[in-house]
């Protein structure tokens, strides 16, 4: 049995005079991100987030000779080059990073936009302890880039920065749903990068990578259990939240698969290539 961790309304929004019965089953969905204290900011970081399609056509260049190609920055495609040539590792850390970063913005907005629509205290606690964990991940990839003799700029971000809050449609920023794409859906999705990454370093006896997804993995799994925990709470007292944020999960999740089975296609296809001409099997 769930223990009651606040005598706080679970995300229970009041309903002015005069509203029907209805608005207290289905409240409005969260004001825009433009709207709300944080406003519509630029997340910022140094050196400033940039993805391919920022940089010069000479950088670009650059970068597809040092991967053989744009395509393959990829975390799926980079964990398989680098089975084959550690040289690969230091953009799949970095492709991991990006992930980080954004993680240390959405979960800290989370955590203070959520606020307003009174969810319990001990679930702002719990997502502030999350932000610490992104935080902490960010800064232990950033130690094993420096490890493998790169660093932060050197390859560009897979994962955009936050920089169009308010293009998001009302819906979406319900927290119901955000948990269940977010905590649950894609907190999972890390869990098991994390557990190949893990297991990749493993063989190739790099200790510290090992060592330091280790610890990313087990945050990974508090987190989806936050996810899970908190998205049955926010859906007690309001059941129409639960099957809105389950159907935008199997739709996230349904994407995530999409990218992992083009990226393992993909590899495949590869492998193949340069076995008939020759190159090493896969």
């Amino acid at each position: 049995m769930a223990r009651q961790l606040t005598d706080r309304p679970v995300c229970k929004t009041a309903v002015p005079a005069g509203e029907t019965e209805a608005a207290r089953k289905e409240p409005a969905m969260a004001t825009g991100l433009k709207e709300r204290r944080l406003g519509n900011a630029v997340a910022k970081r140094e050196p400033p987030y940039r993805s391919v399609m920022e940089l010069s056509e000479e950088e670009r260049k650059a970068f597809a000779e040092k991967l053989g190609g744009a395509q393959n920055y990829n975390s799926v495609v980079l964990r398989e080059m680098a089975r084959k040539d550690r040289r690969f590792l230091a953009p799949l850390i970095m492709s991991i990073l990006s992930a980080e970063f954004r993680g240390i913005d959405f979960f800290g907005r989370f955590t203070v936009e959520t606020q307003e629509q009174n969810v319990p205290w001990h679930m702002t606690l719990g997502f502030a302890r999350q932000t610490f964990d992104e935080s902490r991940h960010t800064l232990l990839n950033m130690k094993l880039l420096e490890h493998l003799g790169s660093h932060l700029g050197e390859y560009p971000d897979i994962i955009l920065g936050p920089q169009r809050g308010g293009e998001i449609p009302e819906e979406e920023l319900d927290p119901a749903i955000l948990l269940a794409r977010i905590n649950v859906a894609l907190e999972g999705f890390a869990l098991t990068t994390f557990e190949e990454i893990r297991a990749l370093a493993r063989d190739l006896g790099e200790e510290l990578i090992e060592h330091c997804h280790d610890y990313n993995m087990a945050d990974e799994v508090t987190h989806v259990a936050l996810g899970d925990y908190w998205l049955e709470r926010l859906s007690q007292e309001q059941p129409w939240r639960k099957d809105r944020a389950r159907a935008a999960q199997e739709e996230f999740e349904k994407m995530l698969s999409m990218v992992r089975e083009m990226a393992a296609n993909f590899v495949g296809a590869t492998a193949g290539g340069s076995n008939q001409n020759g190159g090493t099997p896969g």
